[in-house]
């Protein structure tokens, strides 16, 4: 379970590092290598954390989030590491796949469109692939515990995103006061 929180903010991590230039890409290269070292790792050794980490992947790749050098290399590699795993179960696969798009959609939608509070809620902490992990498991397909390492995975996740917004907020409070430095983690 720590393996999904630890893959679930690292790649936050990256994300801000590249997107918003809060973090170090160097430092944020090297989570990379680690967190990829986990996700095959993970993935070969079990086939329902493989099928859950793939689709959180297939889900990204499909909408185009796939947006930086890094991610780019790292899906190769998790690609390429296919041929080695165990094989992964086809119609979680799909439905998860399939839930994880809908959340990508769902969240950028809600980051452009004014909307209630309980749909904005739902996208912006991509609560479909959740659902329908929590079908799965309801249905005996994946043991409960696989949901929640999923949810570790997503609480990890926006922890990192909460801390980043809190950074950027401070960053763009010292550039409206003129006390703007170089931001020590952006290097």
């Amino acid at each position: 379970m720590a393996t999904f929180a630890l893959i679930g903010g690292g790649i936050k991590y990256i994300d801000e590092a590249f997107d918003e230039e809060i973090y170090s890409k160097k430092i944020a290269t090297a989570v990379a290598a680690i967190l990829l070292v986990l996700w095959i790792g993970i993935s070969i050794l079990d086939t329902t954390s493989a099928t859950i980490l793939l689709a959180v992947l297939l889900g990204v790749l499909f909408t185009g989030k796939i947006d930086n050098s890094v991610f780019g290399a790292s899906t190769s590699a998790i690609v390429a590491s296919l041929a080695f795993m165990e094989k992964v179960i086809f119609l979680p696969l799909l439905v998860l796949t399939f839930t994880g798009i809908i959340d990508e959609k769902g969240n950028d939608y809600v980051d452009t469109h004014q909307t209630n509070k309980i749909i904005a809620f739902f996208f912006l902490h991509r609560f479909t692939m959740k659902v329908g992990l929590l079908a799965l498991s309801l249905a005996g397909v994946f043991a409960i515990q696989y949901l929640l390492a999923f949810l570790l995975f997503d609480i990890s996740y926006d922890t990192v995103g909460f801390f980043s917004s809190e950074s950027k907020k401070e960053l763009e409070l010292s550039k409206t006061l003129g006390t703007e430095t170089a931001h020590p983690q952006a290097a």
